[in-house]
């Protein structure tokens, strides 16, 4: 009997059709259980909704997405896969770091299409005016990470490249690392 089959998972529903796509093909085997992205954007509250559902033995694929996570996996409450954020979960540190340097701002797959709620709504970027001036001010480019497991939404790139005046450039990716992260960290537990 596969060991992983029998470990609960978590993870933030910005991978949850890339992991899915895994889970398909046979490349992961445990089941996860999906935290609506948005509570990135509140980590009190994504702390709460965590530690209302983790337990000893769990599985997290996030990021350090609350003050307390990396607290909480020193003292051995939480076994979080490796990656400061979603995106170095995706890309890997080097290359995560690299575009970073470059300027890179990332556009996930699943906050692509959902991003006027994200930037506009939840952030307060309703003014494009303003929104372009602070996107600029730290970021020189947007980057889309294309994982290849839902249609690349063009249109709806071309619309958030001009409401934020930066160039967007589409990155093919495989899902290599998260596939890894994801078997690492399922093989900890299983042991």
């Amino acid at each position: 009997m596969n060991e992983a089959a029998n470990i609960h998972a978590f993870a933030c529903s910005i991978f949850r059709n890339e992991i899915e796509h895994l889970i398909g093909h046979g490349y992961v085997t445990a089941a996860f259980t999906y935290v609506d992205s948005d509570l990135h954007m509140y980590p009190q509250q994504l702390e709460h909704v965590l530690s209302t559902m983790i337990e000893p033995g769990c599985l997290l694929c996030y990021g350090t997405c609350h003050s307390r996570m990396k607290e909480q996996e020193d003292r051995g409450i939480i076994n979080r896969v490796r990656g400061l954020n979603c995106c170095e979960i995706f890309l890997g540190r080097a290359d995560y770091r690299r575009l970073r340097s470059e300027g890179a701002f990332f556009l996930l797959p699943e906050w692509t299409m959902k991003w006027e709620h994200i930037f506009k709504e939840l952030l307060g970027f309703s003014d494009q005016t303003l929104a372009a001036e602070f996107m600029n001010e730290m970021h020189k480019k947007l980057i889309y990470l294309n994982t290849g497991v839902s249609p690349v939404p063009r249109e709806t790139l071309a619309d958030i490249s001009r409401y934020f005046s930066l160039p967007l450039e589409i990155l093919d990716i495989d899902l290599i690392r998260l596939r890894t992260a994801l078997n690492e960290g399922l093989r900890m537990l299983a042991q």
